[in-house]
């Protein structure tokens, strides 16, 4: 997205907002309290055109979105696609926003407003920064504590303050600016419909490989089946392979970062197997707590290739952290699900 198209969608979005809301005051009876003031950001729709990139901090974390081109990145992380959309509400509810009452101006009570300084390894507040694409600084601004209801019933408020002041303000906005990756992009990397899905293999490290097979009956909820059980194996009470092939075909990042190509799956390895020659194979490696996953996938033909590519072309190249528990929930062994048969009892004798 070109700046001034960027710039001409922010300035189009703050009219609108005004017009709707003007709209609806004048129509609702119910009275709602003034929330007008001075700018939290003076200009900001005059100097959309300029804004190339945004910053957030909070203590050691990061996140950077940055015009590449036509679209918006995540520069820190290997310029990962961002959702325009996200970027764009974060600066139009900043453009919105006045400063409507004053709140503390002294620096040992700032913790209670989530106002601390940003760079503080426990800080709570987060730094926001609009940069040119020169690196010039455009505003930077403080975002502490949510306000629920602080203009009536569904209207938030947020306190905030300028880095280079000490007077705090209660704005008349929503302002949402997380750190977190997950909340910038499409959080969503492979979603394969189980009724297309023929079998899934989940292979530990130093474990035989626990496959999954669907049920012949098949349908729109197929059933799956632990393929290959021994006469004297049964499968545990709420072993639920339904729920473990699920997991494995539905995956959200919680992070991402650029692949890298001589990483070994040390945590185990899953392989899903489609209709018409599908097939996902999921890497999964660990680094420290969090467990990362690579994704592949290929097709023989028709269908089957097209679903490859698409995975692929939102896939190559890339890592996703994946949630916390979502790793365990995939990487089940035999012994998850399998345990020893009860002997058939021995029916004895005829009697004569």
């Amino acid at each position: 997205m070109k700046p001034h198209t960027f710039a001409g969608l922010l300035v189009a979005a703050v009219v609108t907002s005004g017009l709707a809301l003007a709209s609806y005051a004048s129509n609702n009876r119910v009275s709602r309290p003034k929330v007008s003031g001075a700018p939290l950001v003076t200009g900001l729709a005059a100097n959309a055109g300029r804004i190339a990139r945004v910053e957030i901090s909070q203590g050691e974390k990061s996140v950077v979105l940055a015009l590449d081109g036509n679209a918006w990145v995540v520069a820190n992380r290997g310029n990962y696609p961002a959702r325009a959309e996200a970027v764009r509400s974060l600066l139009v509810k900043m453009a919105e926003a006045d400063l409507v009452e004053p709140k503390t101006n002294m620096k040992d009570r700032f913790g209670l407003l989530e106002l601390e300084d940003p760079a503080g390894k426990d800080a709570k507040s987060r730094l926001v920064r609009l940069l040119d694409a020169k690196g010039g600084v455009i505003s930077e601004v403080v975002i502490g504590k949510k306000r629920f209801d602080a203009f009536g019933a569904n209207r938030a408020g947020t306190y905030v303050r300028r880095p280079n002041e000490t007077q705090t303000w209660l704005a008349s906005a929503d302002l949402e600016a997380s750190v977190g990756a997950k909340d910038w992009v499409a959080p969503a990397v492979l979603d394969v419909q189980p009724a297309k899905i023929a079998a899934v293999t989940i292979e530990v490290p130093g474990e035989p490989p626990l496959k999954l097979v669907r049920d012949a009956a098949g349908g729109p909820a197929p059933k799956f089946n632990i393929a290959n059980l021994p006469a004297d194996k049964k499968a545990k009470d709420g072993a639920a392979p339904d729920t473990l092939v699920r997991a494995a075909a539905t995956l959200d990042l919680d992070d991402v970062r650029k692949a890298d190509p001589g990483a070994k799956a040390d945590a185990g390895t899953v392989t899903i197997e489609g209709e018409k020659g599908l097939k996902v194979v999921i890497g999964l490696r660990k680094s420290g707590d969090d467990t990362w996953a690579t994704i592949t996938a290929t097709g023989a033909d028709g269908e089957a290739k097209t679903h490859a590519e698409e995975i692929a072309k939102k896939t190559a190249g890339w890592d996703y952290k994946l949630p916390a528990g979502k790793a365990s929930a995939i990487l089940k062994k035999q012994a998850d699900l399998v345990e020893d048969a009860e002997p058939k009892k021995d029916a004895g004798t005829p009697k004569q």
